[in-house]
């Protein structure tokens, strides 16, 4: 595992540097939603900022950020813009997963560019079955060694601002021939590393980048498809088998996807406080009569706000507690086949609280948040994907069900 331990004292800086990124992605993050592209100032600022290299650890020229303290950054990022946020998180999420993959010597050179302000990203899923299906996606073997890699990725989060592609494929036979069986397709699953250059047109060498980017929310992200036709991979450029190594460090997807809904969770609060704290209704006659109405003491406004903040204060609980329990080991304590469901649940509990927060902050706010453009309209738009980024509640009560039934049913 990366050794990751930047003190307490060590972290504050980068924090507050988080904390100046943050402010011009909220400056920034308005635009990029309507033009719904790619938020490209971002990628110098990010990158000056050292940020990218913060869970490298020291020995590679990183700061060796845990994934407690990565967590509080994302969440302190995306308190300014959680879908700009989301494309960068990415960087984290592949770092936290190659790097506890990967060999000294390739993280010696692979995070070494890190360190050095290079971004990596990772295309998993394929249209038919999201993340947890099996790879279509061919590697096919070369006679003088490596893999030529052929297939498509439907979620290539961050590829207009990275330097360093990860993916998996299935290895095939020399012909292009899967396996056929489903422990053959198990085993040929494998993780790799590698270049990803591209011109200004998306197109690189045996792969390219298509602009198909149009979903509900999370407009700044830029995230395209990827395709691959012939992408060559050296031998030095395979990670790991990818079932078996990548579900023994998830936890860097679930916790940091959990972050950036955590962030989204503060922000709802901010804006609520701000609008509701100052609003008039005038003179009303109805449920509440009144010559003039404040907002900020009407019963149900005074409850909601108490509830958002509930929400938050548990939500940063949760996540902060599952990524201490993490660092300390204690989920080993737990059957081998529960560990990724059960850090998981840190993410699905925030998911379903970030998702009610923007809903009630609407009706709290009332009409004029269901105007485009507003904060409360898009971060509605924007908490919508926390449904889908893995694992989702629908797949963590299924792994969770799944176990416990059948470990009941050994035992009658």
């Amino acid at each position: 595992m990366l050794e990751q331990d930047l003190t307490d004292d060590e972290f504050e800086p980068y924090f507050a540097k988080a904390q100046e990124v943050s402010q011009f992605f909220r400056e920034i993050g308005p635009q990029y939603d309507v033009e719904n592209t790619f938020a490209y100032p971002s990628i110098e600022v990010f990158k000056k900022s050292g940020l990218g290299a913060l869970p490298v650890p020291k020995a590679f020229g990183g700061a060796g950020a845990n994934i407690l303290q990565v967590s509080k950054v994302v969440s302190e990022l995306s308190r300014g813009d959680s879908a700009i946020t989301l494309a960068y998180n990415m960087h984290y999420i592949m770092v936290g997963i190659a790097g506890n993959l990967m060999t000294e010597e390739q993280n010696r050179y692979w995070l070494g560019r890190v360190a050095e302000g290079e971004l990596m990203f990772g295309p998993f899923s394929e249209q038919r079955a999201g993340f947890s299906g099996l790879a279509d996606m061919k590697a096919v073997p070369q006679a003088g060694g490596g893999w030529k890699i052929f297939g498509k990725k439907t979620w290539g989060t961050l590829c207009e601002a990275a330097d360093i592609i990860t993916t998996n494929a299935t290895e095939t036979d020399a012909e292009g021939n899967l396996p056929d069986t489903f422990d053959g397709r198990v085993a040929a699953e494998k993780l790799f590393i590698g270049e990803f250059e591209v011109d200004e047109n998306g197109v690189g060498d045996g792969l390219r980048i298509e602009k198909t980017w149009n979903a509900l929310g999370m407009h700044a992200t830029g995230t395209q498809t990827i395709v691959f036709d012939g992408y060559f991979v050296p031998e030095d450029g395979f990670v790991s088998p990818w079932r078996a190594g990548a579900f023994g460090v998830l936890e860097w997807a679930s916790l940091m996807f959990a972050s950036i809904y955590l962030g989204m969770q503060q922000r709802i609060l901010e804006e609520s406080l701000a609008v509701l704290s100052k609003k008039h209704l005038g003179a009303t006659f109805g449920a509440i009569v009144a010559a003039d109405t404040e907002v900020k003491s009407v019963g149900h406004i005074i409850d909601g706000i108490g509830d958002m903040a509930s929400r938050v204060e548990m939500s940063r609980r949760v996540l902060y507690q599952t990524c201490q329990e993490q660092i300390e080991g204690k989920d080993k304590l737990w059957a081998p086949e529960l560990r990724f469901p059960y850090l998981g649940l840190a993410k699905t509990f925030v998911a379903d609280n970030v998702m009610h927060m923007s809903r009630h902050a609407m009706s709290l706010v009332g009409g004029s948040s269901f105007r485009k453009g507003t904060i409360f309209e898009r971060l509605y738009r924007d908490s919508a994907a926390s449904m889908f980024q893995p694992l989702n509640g629908d797949q963590t009560r299924t792994y969770v069900g799944e176990f416990l039934l059948n470990q009941a049913a050994a035992k009658a």
